[in-house]
């Protein structure tokens, strides 16, 4: 699998696999998935469907995604406001169950890709939210620490900061700072040379478990077999 671009800062992740087995999970990214030779499976709670070329899966929405023997393109973007949405109604893209599938492949993948390179999709349309997600993306803070930082900066109670961040972000602070803490651990396994270990603990995370219980939540695969199959090796640079 090749890395194409990993920007937390930007909330823009694309990679090219030839292999995907993934169990059911949910993340907080729009995944756009195109197979430009072969096809892939989808399942979700709702449906599941076979032979698929092109797919647009909502942030937050349960799936799983098979494929095997073909070209799969795979881009994550991380959308806070409308502007994605109202990209997609632009393009005639109307969700189901918060999914959109196609049996032909899609020249949509390259625009929704220009049109995510091109504005601030993780941005919201409230200033203290986005403050609050510049504080996750800066600093290195466990959760009571990070609450106090962030109801200092918004002048909010901690209730009315996580009613706040939930209904502009998708999901609670705690769960949030899980998802960073997870790109963070990434993002050092992809510079440092440095294990699963000591990556998952620069990362933030408690101990391996606690990495290897959130890897699979957010992206339905454990580490272990992600460093040792060809489905996620590119995450891991031999050391």
């Amino acid at each position: 699998m090749k890395i194409i671009k990993f920007d937390i800062q930007q909330g823009i992740y694309h990679f090219e696999t030839e292999y995907l087995d993934t169990e059911l999970h949910a993340h907080p990214a729009v995944e756009i998935v195109m197979a430009e030779k072969g096809t892939f499976d989808l399942k979700t709670p709702f449906f599941e469907e076979s032979a698929l070329r092109f797919a647009i899966i909502d942030a937050h929405t349960l799936h799983q995604v098979t494929a095997d023997a073909c070209c799969i393109k795979l881009l994550m973007l991380e959308s806070c406001n409308t502007l994605f949405n109202n990209r997609l109604n632009q393009l005639g893209i109307a969700f189901t169950h918060g999914v959109f599938t196609a049996h032909t492949s899609s020249e949509i993948f390259q625009q929704l890709e220009t049109f995510g390179n091109n504005h601030s999709l993780w941005l919201t349309t409230d200033e203290r939210v986005n403050n609050c997600l510049q504080i996750f993306r800066e600093n290195d803070l466990e959760y009571q620490e990070m609450i106090e930082s962030l109801k200092a900066i918004t002048f909010l109670s901690e209730s009315r900061l996580s009613h706040l961040f939930k209904e502009h972000v998708g999901i609670s602070l705690k769960k949030y700072l899980v998802w960073t803490k997870l790109k963070k651990t990434i993002a050092y396994l992809l510079q440092e040379e440095a294990n699963l270990t000591q990556s998952s603990l620069q990362g933030g995370f408690y101990d391996q478990a606690h990495f290897t219980k959130a890897f699979k939540n957010l992206l339905g695969i454990s580490p272990s077999k992600a460093y040792n199959s060809r489905t996620l090796q590119f995450l891991f640079p031999s050391v």
